[in-house]
């Protein structure tokens, strides 16, 4: 049974000694590659994890209260009260895996998607005469050249009324949107039927949203070692009409295949170049905050380093450097966050200096 509620370690209670309590430890939760997100209130997405090491925090957790010592007065040094801790984040979250690749392969039962698959990259999915063979998507790569890759994926095929939940399709459907090109693949070998069959898969993409139906598409009709010379002819006009880009192949016979694959390696370079771009820009937006909360040392020099994070700077920038008090809290701090631990890892050493916002210290070690 699959595991639906995670918890975060909790925090330990302060202690005698003016001792704060321990921090809980952090959870975290790997998933694949490709897994989007979502807010399951608002059905919002939070972020689409879409290249290696690519993290979020999606709870956070309360911040400690203060202990008795930040009350102390000058008529009462010792009080006998404290704040309790802020209580953490709670999510209701969806993760869904959409499969990441550069062409999606989609059409009906028996067109010969897992054949073509097989045909062109080094996959060896499971072929038998009978729809639905393919249950779950397959992954191929692509060899083009030694500098020059696709990553294809075989869809589970689709039949009228997919995108409304019939059949196996609407469950895959969604992996189609990961896609940079959609391979529209139809069964050749009877004539009378590839028309129908091209109406059939194209509503089913336009019914289950625009941005799928608007994706760069090729009409590839197969298995036309059946076939007579003139009846290319007549669906090279049939496709031109309709503005189609379209290619005729054998995937058992290998024919066509090589014309086929550099065409979409050309279009798939054009939308990866984009998509990475805007891909770039919307993650330096969403994860400024995150960066910001980052702690990281920087080494300005011989005998200098700075430390940059913005909660560490608030602190240090309200701290009173005339109060014992108020050193005392951010000292409190600097141990919570295990910042000397960090400057040594650094290579701090005694006497150097230590630069947070617009304040400076010399480092003492266990001062």
């Amino acid at each position: 049974m699959y595991k639906r509620h995670f918890f975060a370690e909790n925090g330990k209670n302060g202690s005698s000694q003016e001792k704060h309590g321990k921090d809980g430890k952090n959870l975290i939760i790997p998933v694949p590659l490709g897994t989007t997100i979502l807010d399951r209130e608002t059905r919002k997405t939070i972020k689409d994890l879409r290249k290696d090491n690519d993290f979020i925090v999606i709870a956070q957790g309360g911040k400690g209260g203060r202990g008795n010592r930040s009350f102390a007065t000058s008529t009462e040094q010792t009080p006998r009260y404290s704040e309790k801790g802020e209580s953490g984040e709670e999510k209701r979250i969806e993760l869904k895996l959409k499969i990441l690749s550069d062409v999606g392969i989609v059409g009906a039962p028996n067109s010969g998607k897992s054949t073509l698959l097989t045909a062109i990259s080094n996959a060896r999915p499971k072929i038998a005469d009978y729809p639905f063979t393919t249950l779950s998507p397959k992954i191929g790569i692509v060899e083009l050249s030694s500098s020059k890759r696709l990553v294809v994926a075989d869809l589970p095929g689709l039949i009228q009324g997919a995108s409304k939940g019939k059949g196996m399709g609407n469950r895959f459907l969604a992996h189609t949107e990961r896609t940079k090109v959609l391979l529209v693949l139809i069964d050749g070998s009877i004539r009378k039927d590839i028309k129908n069959t091209y109406k059939m898969l194209i509503s089913e993409l336009k019914s289950y949203g625009a941005e799928l139906i608007s994706k760069k598409r090729i009409i590839v009709v197969n298995k036309i070692d059946k076939w007579k010379r003139r009846r290319t002819k007549e669906l090279e006009k049939y496709f031109s009409s309709l503005g189609e880009e379209f290619s005729f192949i054998s995937a058992l016979k290998r024919e066509g295949l090589p014309e086929l694959l550099q065409k979409l390696y050309e279009i798939s370079s054009i939308y990866r170049e984009h998509e990475e771009e805007t891909y770039e820009k919307r993650i330096i937006e969403v994860d400024k905050r995150t960066i910001e909360n980052v702690l990281r040392i920087e080494r300005v020099n011989q005998d200098t380093f700075r430390v940059l994070q913005k909660e560490i700077e608030r602190r240090a920038e309200l701290t009173d450097f005339k109060k014992p008090g108020s050193i005392e809290e951010l000292k409190r701090y600097f141990d919570k966050i295990d910042l000397e631990k960090e400057l040594k890892k650094a290579g701090i050493k005694e006497g150097n200096r230590v630069i947070i916002g617009n304040k400076s210290f010399i480092y003492k070690e266990n001062g």
